[in-house]
């Protein structure tokens, strides 16, 4: 079953719960759902097996067993793919969702190869996903979980070929609880729209340690939409565009704060070209291992609404090769940034740690590169 309920650009899988009474005062109704998916490829196909999800009080409820093959990537401008609807749920608090996945799972690149893709304990244990929510008698509730696939594809070289890799970067939100933040992006000088940019909704720690919660795309008129911010949360649209071979300069939006229930809010911005540009490049050791998948964090301090604040302006996947890793990132405006890498491990019962580097400082030349060498705990 194919809808259109949502509209989103950005990688996501949604276990939208519609939770409601059952013929029962103790049970409930909940369907899942995968949507939106924008990234550097054709297509990232899924082959879901079985859907299921835990409770406080017990073990693994099966939901359904959908056995469909889906293209995360085919799933945008509001498309949803459903892989349950309407299996039973007793009440109560429920904290994990895992997707039982099959052999036959894919990546196409930009040149038309199709790849098998990876999932360390994909077919064992599952992809699970932390979710927390109760399931009230009688009650009605929506809960989104967000798989952002521009940022969960790795690759492990063996051999003389290459190994593609899941490591999927979700979260969860009750749909009920959430607003969204929209608006535009344009060239500051012709003010014409800037296509194609990712866009990111990040938020900041109580020590300032800035995080991404939602990331989209820009659309031919450069409008975006970042949706499922939830409520009572501050958020800082941040974007470096780069537009085919024009590269503009980062900007961040000011403290948006989503307040109530389902509100839209609107942050519109002018972006400057960047006069230099140059890149980012360097290595990461240990290199990560079949189960670990590191990402690499460009952060520099912008103007957020009058005061300063670090944010993320860039990432890149790291890679491995020879036994080696490293990463690059390329149109990076000319400038001083602090560099750091984020390795997240998965246990053979699909549980996951992350661990951080130290924070490196590079100057990134007109023209040049800029080597930040990274060592990981």
């Amino acid at each position: 079953m194919w809808s259109r309920k949502f509209w989103k650009v950005g990688v996501v899988a949604a276990l939208a719960a519609a939770l409601s009474a059952c013929g029962s005062n103790d049970s409930g109704a909940i369907r899942v759902r995968l949507v939106d998916a924008p990234g550097d490829y054709q297509a990232l196909n899924l082959d879901v097996r079985r859907v299921e999800i835990h409770g406080e009080g017990g073990g693994w409820i099966v939901l359904g067993t959908p056995n469909v093959e889906v293209d995360l990537l085919s799933l945008t401008g509001g498309v949803s793919a459903t892989l349950v609807d309407g299996a039973t749920i007793p009440a109560g608090r429920y904290t994990q969702l895992r997707l039982v996945l099959g052999p036959k799972n894919t990546v196409t690149l930009t040149d038309g190869s199709v790849h098998d893709l990876t999932v360390p304990s994909g077919q064992q244990s599952g992809v699970k996903l932390t979710v927390n929510f109760e399931v009230a008698p009688n009650t009605t509730r929506d809960v989104l979980v967000d798989l952002d696939a521009h940022r969960s594809v790795f690759v492990h070289e063996a051999g003389a070929s290459e190994k593609f890799m899941l490591r999927p970067t979700v979260r969860a939100v009750d749909v009920l609880a959430t607003g969204a933040i929209t608006g535009r992006l344009t060239d500051s000088a012709s003010g014409a729209g800037l296509p194609g940019v990712l866009v990111t909704a990040q938020a900041l720690s109580a020590t300032g340690e800035p995080s991404i919660v939602r990331a989209a795309l820009t659309g031919p008129d450069g409008s975006y939409l970042l949706d499922l911010l939830d409520a009572g949360g501050t958020y800082y649209v941040v974007s470096q565009p780069v537009v085919g071979a024009t590269v503009y300069a980062p900007r961040a939006s000011g403290a948006i704060a989503i307040a109530g229930v389902t509100p839209v809010l609107g942050w519109n911005g002018a972006f400057d070209v960047a006069p230099q540009v140059g890149m980012l490049s360097g290595g990461i050791a240990p290199a990560a291992s079949e189960s670990q998948a590191d990402e690499v964090q460009v952060r520099q301090s912008l103007d957020a609404g009058g005061s300063p604040r670090t944010f993320i302006v860039r990432t890149a996947p790291g890679t491995v090769a020879s036994g080696t890793e490293s990463y690059s990132v390329p149109s990076v405006p000319a400038g001083a940034y602090t560099v750091l890498a984020t390795r997240r491990t998965v246990d053979a019962d699909g549980n996951e740690t992350v661990t951080v580097s130290a924070p490196v400082n590079a100057s990134v030349p007109a023209a040049g590169t800029a080597t930040a060498d990274l060592a990981l705990p």
